[in-house]
């Protein structure tokens, strides 16, 4: 292997596995008006509650309150992941009226398995809409090309299982009776592109983001890290916990 090809490698994997930070919420509890509707946010894999600052931000000028989840995702396995955050999800939906849920890439998958496991918490007419952003739901073929790595090893069960086929968190979880929406992005990386056969994020494919059970479905030109900060996936995402679909042209 040469060099470059090294350097190269060692920048996806670093994009994979980033590290950023360890699970530290500790939400107060909320007081809400009967007209209050309350967005549960989950973040990616290698982030923290602080990558998704943006998002909150426009969604609160939206006048929606929100939780933002804050979870370790790096050397932790998919049951300590799921445990975590149905936890926090927990303390967060106490006493809101609505809850929409939004989830960035692992954090989709997150909030898939919530929604699978505590159906009983959330009647129908409280829970709101669910929107999916760059969610890896059928796995990520760059996840498939990097498994057998030393650093998808040591970045524990959680990264693994974001893999495709029949070891993918996202192939294992059931459909949802829920009006869901995906956002997927194809904006590529020149370092990644070559690991890919169509669309795609950069980090995950198009293709990998839809769901059978979905209610609606658009693609924007923004890469994967950056739905997060990008205003159209936050306009369209407001649109959809709104109206109960994306606005198409």
């Amino acid at each position: 292997m040469t060099v470059k090809k090294t350097i190269v490698n060692s920048l996806i994997l670093a994009m994979l596995t980033l590290t950023m930070g360890c699970s530290h919420l500790n939400a107060e509890p909320v007081e809400y008006q009967a007209s209050d509707e309350l967005v549960v946010l989950a973040h990616g894999l290698g982030r923290s509650d602080w990558a998704m600052w943006r998002l909150a931000q426009r969604f609160e000028n939206a006048n929606y309150k929100v939780c933002r989840l804050d979870y370790s995702t790096l050397g932790v396995s998919v049951a300590e992941v799921l445990a975590e955050t149905s936890k926090q999800i927990d303390r967060c939906i106490v006493n809101a009226p609505k809850v929409h849920f939004v989830g960035h890439s692992l954090g989709g998958l997150v909030i898939r398995a919530y929604l699978q496991n505590n159906q009983v918490k959330l009647d129908q007419d409280r829970t709101g809409q669910v929107v999916l952003m760059g969610t890896p739901n059928k796995g990520s073929e760059l996840a498939d090309y990097y498994n057998d790595s030393w650093l998808m090893k040591v970045a524990g069960g959680i990264s693994r299982a974001l893999v495709t086929g029949t070891k993918s968190l996202g192939n294992n979880l059931d459909e949802l009776d829920v009006n869901l929406g995906v956002i997927a992005g194809t904006k590529p990386l020149l370092l990644t592109s070559k690991k890919f056969t169509g669309p795609n994020d950069g980090l995950v494919s198009v293709e990998s983001t839809k769901l059978n059970f979905m209610s609606d479905f658009i693609a924007i030109d923004v890469g994967h890290s950056q739905m997060r900060y990008n205003l159209e996936v936050a306009e369209q995402t407001i649109h959809f916990l709104r109206k109960g679909e994306f606005k198409h042209e």
